[in-house]
This record gives structure tokens, C-alpha cells and sequence, in this order.
């Protein structure tokens, strides 16, 4: 039988000689020695990639059929790598809505150096806060979008500027999703998050938000006092950390689920795993979020070297990943992909803005992301006939990923990148549809340490296995 090498077949090499040959569409993995692996790039370097029959000779018949369990190679009858391509093209055209973000208010009481939605809001623009109104009508429209699709644990996302500026309209909304759930418009399994500074936590907000049930609050937190107000300051420059320190331990103390979510900018990327230790061992953390920088016009931080900056980033995620796996630590950002990867499945979009989301402004205007807010691109003036799941402007996110972007292809990170950040591509590239470029690097560095670390699982447990006993 003659064979043929997957166009999606990379070469990963390991500890020990061991190298993983991995199909970056399907997400297989089979790993070789040294000799084997030389053998399939020689193949795979050839214009048609050809394994003739008498050099398959020569290899072991289980490795064979691991090869085409997997899908790294196939028979030359078969059209595998665009069949598999096509079928999981395919999957972006299951349409769902499963998070409804409500921007409360679109200022804050901060002055964040890197603030992507501040920085998005044109000169002459006036702020607003949303009315419990306007808050129940994104329920309501959140609701029916439910409907038609199987989602048993939506979420719902309180945002900002500073949502606890508008706390009485959120309270207001607590009830109305409490409500909708007893009487099972909503799934009981809906949750509810609220992402704030921390810095306006009280004992009224505390006492309203221990009586809601599957509630979340991501307090940000971008490390010790001296690193944290580095970034995260008041209107007057003051730091900010005693203070959101005080809201941290009034809801944790109240025992209200509160994680963290940090953002890495030049100030902590370097100290980012003395960081990682600081959040487990002093604040007792079981949930953290990294944040990537998103793209602004007045990144300080990071413009001069964007490149410098998403390396060390991606070689922290990673290294403190590590960290978090010992302590049971769960982190948002590179969970995501191990979760794919270790399940097998397709990971489309590292973003819900790709068509699984409703963000609804202050002043009632719909859109697919948050980032936007400020000069309203994508955002409408919904009428009585808006449907998320049809209108042209989710039809268009939906798609905006890896899967359907040529230029991402024969990348190794295809089916786990999820694609970055689409208003970075925008803003620094001219378009959704281009690459989050500072994203990709992330991307590749996960995908292949994961990869590594699959092969010194591997080799491990061979070690074990075969050693001497006494």
C-alpha cells in the first residue's frame, strides 16, 4: 500500500531522541525515535510526499496503523486532508449565542495606562450609564437567542469602564436573571460574572452579591503593591492596590467566588512567576486569568518592542502554567487550548465576539464586541426583527477563525489557536480577517510545549515501566 504524508504533519522533536508527529488539523499525535522521524521529513520534504510500499517496509506495522489512526498519513486514494479540512470547517455553521456581555457604564474611576476601552472612545465622546431598561431588554433578546440552541451553562458578564459605578441597575439585573431562572426561561445553569478594579467593593455591594447564586467576580490584580500600581491608577496617579485589596478579601471573606485576572504589560512580565506565587501562597487563589495586552494607540508599555514583549509573555504563560498545574490552579488563558488538546477537540475561536456573543452598550446599541464600544464599528440600533443568529454581522464574526484564514493554514497552532484578539488584527493589521500577529507567537509556543510535554510524559512513564526492579 502506498501512502501519503498529511499536508497538516509537523515535526516536534523531545527529550530522549523522541520526536512527536503531529497533525495540527485533527490534533493526532504519534511519537518516533530519531531515525523514524528523519525518515517522514525526507518524505514529507518531497514535492508529492510519497511513501512507496517498499519503504514502509522497514517499519514497524502498529506504528503504521497509529500513523493512519491518526490521520498523518493516508492511502493515495483517499482525500483525507481536505475531507477533514471541509468537516471541520463545517462546525463554525452550528449557530449559538452563549454570552451576553452588559456594559454597564463606559467610564471608570480608573486611569489604566493600558485601558483598550478608554483608549477606543473618540475625543468628543460623552459617557453614559445603561438604565435597568436597557439592561432587561439585553436579558430579553440574550433570552431568545437561547432558544433554538443546547447551551446548559450560558454566561452573563457585567463590564465596563467600572460596572460597580452602576451597581444599582446591576442589583437591579441580579434579580431579573434570578427570576428568569425560577421559572426556567433561563437554564439554572446560567452564570453571572462581574469583572471590576475591586476598588468600589463595599458592605452594601457584598450583602446584595452572597445571595446570588452562580456568581463570579474577576477582580484585576496585576501582582504586589509596587507592580500592580505601576499600570492601575487613579484619575490623580494615586495606586490603587490597598484599596482593591480591601474589596478582594471583603468578597472572599463573605465567601463569594472572586478570582483574579492579571494583565501582562512590560511591569510584571519578567517577575510574572514570583507573581503567579504571590496569588497562590498569599491570596489563596484557585482561579487566575492572564491578559495579553490588546492593541491600543497608546500602548507605552510594549509599542516600542511588540515582539520582545509577546515572546517573554508566551515563555511566562507557559512557565507558570507549570506553577498552577502543582497547586490546582485553574488559568483561563492557556487552559483553554491544554483542554482542547488533551480532549481532542477543535478549539474555533479564542474569542466569544467570533460570533457566540451579545455586548450591549450603555445606551442600548448591540454589537459582537466590546472593544468597539467607543466608535460603535459593528455595533446597530437593534429593531424588533434583530436575530443575532442570522444578522450579517455575526454571520461574518463566526467565521473569523483559523479555520477559514488561508494564511493560517500550515501553522501548528491551526485547530487550538482559537485566533487571538479580531480587534487587534484590526487595529494593527487594517481588518479582522488579518493575523493578531503578537497572538501567533503565544499560539506556537503552547502548541509546541504541549506537544514536549506529552513526550516527556511519555518518556517517563517508559522509564518507569522498563527499569530494573530491586
Amino acid at each position: 500500500m502506498n501512502l501519503r504524508i498529511s499536508d497538516f504533519c509537523h515535526f516536534v522533536e523531545g527529550i530522549d531522541g523522541l520526536t512527536a508527529l503531529y497533525n495540527s488539523l485533527t490534533l493526532g499525535v504519534v511519537i518516533v525515535d530519531k531515525d523514524t522521524a528523519d525518515f517522514f521529513r525526507q518524505v514529507k520534504a518531497e514535492q508529492h510526499k510519497i511513501i512507496f510500499s517498499n519503504q514502509v517496509s522497514f517499519l514497524d506495522d502498529n506504528l503504521v496503523n497509529q500513523l493512519i489512526k491518526h490521520k498523518l498519513v493516508f492511502s493515495l486514494d483517499q482525500r483525507l486532508d481536505i475531507e477533514e479540512y471541509r468537516k471541520i470547517q463545517v462546525g463554525l455553521k452550528d449557530k449559538k449565542i452563549g454570552l451576553l456581555y452588559l456594559l454597564m457604564i463606559d467610564t471608570c474611576n480608573l486611569a489604566c495606562t493600558y485601558c483598550f476601552i478608554r483608549d477606543g472612545m473618540p475625543r468628543d465622546y460623552k459617557s453614559s450609564k445603561m438604565s435597568i431598561e436597557t439592561a432587561r431588554f439585553g436579558i430579553d433578546l440574550f433570552v431568545n437567542s437561547l432558544k433554538n440552541n443546547t447551551i446548559e451553562k450560558p454566561q452573563i458578564i457585567f463590564y465596563g469602564g467600572e460596572p460597580l459605578i452602576n451597581f444599582s441597575v446591576i442589583e437591579s439585573a441580579l434579580l431579573y436573571v434570578e427570576d428568569l431562572k425560577d421559572k426556567e426561561v433561563l437554564p439554572q445553569g446560567t452564570s453571572v460574572t462581574i469583572n471590576t478594579n475591586g476598588t468600589l467593593v463595599n458592605e452594601k455591594i457584598v450583602s446584595v452579591l452572597k445571595k446570588v447564586k452562580n456568581l463570579n467576580v474577576a477582580i484585576s490584580l496585576d501582582g504586589p503593591k509596587e507592580i500592580h500600581n505601576q499600570c492601575r491608577k487613579y484619575r490623580n496617579s494615586s495606586g490603587t492596590f490597598d484599596d482593591v485589596m480591601r474589596g478582594y478579601r471583603l468578597l472572599s471573606e463573605n465567601g463569594i467566588n472572586v478570582g483574579v485576572c492579571c494583565t501582562i504589560s512590560k511591569y510584571n512580565v519578567d517577575q510574572l512567576q514570583e507573581i503567579s506565587k504571590w496569588f497562590v501562597n498569599e491570596l489563596g487563589v484557585t482561579s487566575v486569568s492572564f491578559n495579553i495586552l490588546i492593541e491600543t494607540n497608546e500602548i507605552e508599555s510594549v509599542r516600542d518592542d511588540i515582539w520582545e514583549y509577546s515572546e517573554k509573555t508566551a515563555k511566562q504563560i507557559i512557565n507558570c502554567y507549570r506553577f498552577f498545574r502543582e497547586k490546582g490552579v485553574y488559568e483561563d488563558r492557556i487552559m483553554r487550548k491544554v483542554n482542547a488538546f488533551v480532549d481532542g477537540y477543535i478549539y474555533y475561536n479564542d474569542c466569544g465576539g467570533c460570533g457566540e456573543q451579545i455586548v450591549v452598550t450603555p445606551d442600548g446599541m448591540i454589537g459582537p464586541c466590546q472593544a468597539y464600544c467607543g466608535n460603535k464599528k459593528y455595533f446597530i440600533q437593534p429593531d424588533k426583527s434583530f436575530d443575532p443568529l442570522t444578522h450579517p454581522i455575526w454571520e461574518e464574526w463566526r467565521f473569523r477563525s483559523p479555520l477559514f484564514m488561508e494564511q493560517c493554514r500550515n501553522c501548528i497552532a491551526l485547530s487550538i489557536c482559537g485566533g487571538g484578539c479580531p480587534y487587534s488584527a484590526d487595529k494593527r493589521n487594517g481588518s479582522i480577517w488579518e493575523l493578531d500577529d503578537a497572538f501567533c507567537i503565544h499560539a506556537k509556543a503552547t502548541t509546541e510545549f504541549l506537544i514536549k510535554d506529552l513526550i516527556e510524559k511519555m518518556a517517563s512513564m517508559t522509564k518507569r515501566f522498563s527499569s530494573p526492579k530491586k
